[in-house]
């Protein structure tokens, strides 16, 4: 029986991975093929992110501990959370794209296939001018952020890049080749 493909969408803060998630669902809105999943998050609503589902940090964990995640992690003081849902879609054939940590990808590749990786980036004048505007952290948690993404390569036979430094609709039709592409490869 033929299974949907977890797409998993990586980069450092400030690549754009969900302006490029949020066309791609825009774009796709018509094709029961592809599902956005939504994370659960320790951070409130209102925190100028995106579209999450926020829950406190008590809250997060007893999910955690009753099995309610396909895929867990903590990264910059906050815990994310992919719903164990996914799976049902990923069972019914459909491709499931979701937004996490790089520190996941090998704990997804043992459970999960087919896979793929999506890697969205840009050049670090970009991801530094792009964090500064969200006004969301200082200048030294920005520059914290930059030394981090540095740090971490993607690399597999199962990764795609999608270079984010252009416009909107550039990195937008980029992704969209990138979930189309591999979809039909796999």
């Amino acid at each position: 029986m033929a299974r949907g493909t977890l797409f998993l969408v990586v980069g450092p803060s400030g690549a754009g991975k969900d302006t490029l998630i949020e066309g791609a669902r825009r774009a796709l809105g018509e094709d029961p093929r592809f599902v956005f999943a939504r994370r659960v998050i320790t951070r409130a609503r209102d925190a100028g992110a995106e579209d999450h589902d926020p829950v406190d940090l008590e809250e997060f964990h007893r999910r955690e501990r009753e099995g309610a995640f396909a895929l867990a992690w903590e990264a910059h003081g906050l815990r994310y959370g992919i719903p164990r849902a996914i799976e049902d879609e990923l069972r019914a054939a459909r491709h499931v794209i979701v937004n996490v940590s790089r520190a996941v990808i090998t704990a997804a590749r043992a459970r999960y296939r087919p896979l793929a990786v999506i890697e969205v980036w840009a050049p670090t004048l970009v991801l530094a001018e792009r964090l500064a505007a969200r006004g969301r952290e200082s200048v030294e948690e920005v520059s914290r952020r930059l030394e981090r993404s540095a740090a971490i390569a993607v690399e597999g036979a199962d990764v795609r890049r999608v270079e984010n430094a252009g416009s909107v609709e550039e990195g937008v039709e980029a992704f969209l080749h990138a979930l189309q592409s591999s979809a039909s490869a796999l």
